[in-house]
């Protein structure tokens, strides 16, 4: 049973600079705009990172290439996925992202098939919420993502003309 309907919303990548990555991603994948978001702080009041409060924080970067959403994430300080990715082996593909039609039945079906939710944030004050949990033998990771009408807003606003984000009506 498929717990996630629709296309994979984001691919994303952990890098070491982002001023690098993203330079290769517009020249190589045609990414035109980034917008960066830096500072991002998961708190042990909000996240949790493999069963634990977490705390650390991350620098992120967002694009499109045509209509498919990227992301750049350098780890900054704290222990997360994201270190242990980089750890483990550099640079690299990290996960990739649905936005379930139905964020909290999607989650459940997860939890019932035995799948650990290794990561955990939930950003109120924003309306975001995302789940990371193994992806099996691919080796990565899969993120599920609840977003708030502003944030869709927000990521609509970058998609390049032409493309469309997968809630956005055809």
């Amino acid at each position: 049973m498929s717990i996630v309907s629709g296309p994979i919303f984001q691919v994303a990548w952990v890098v070491h600079d982002l001023d690098s990555a993203e330079k290769e991603f517009g020249e190589f994948y045609g990414v035109e705009r980034w917008a960066r978001v830096p500072g991002i702080h998961f708190g042990p009041d909000s996240c949790r990172y493999r069963g634990e409060p977490a705390d650390f924080t991350v620098d992120s970067s967002l694009g499109y290439a045509g209509g498919q959403q990227v992301e750049l994430i350098v780890p900054v300080s704290g222990e997360s996925l994201y270190t242990e990715a980089l750890d483990r082996s550099g640079p690299g593909l990290h996960h990739i992202a649905w936005v379930p039609d139905d964020f909290d039945a999607a989650l459940a079906e997860v939890q019932a098939a035995g799948s650990q939710i290794l990561q955990h944030g939930a950003f109120a004050e924003i309306g975001m919420e995302s789940v990371y949990f193994s992806g099996g033998p691919l080796g990565s990771y899969i993120e599920l993502l609840r977003l708030s009408p502003q944030v869709r807003a927000m990521f609509d606003d970058l998609v390049p003309e032409g493309y469309r984000n997968p809630w956005q009506p055809v």
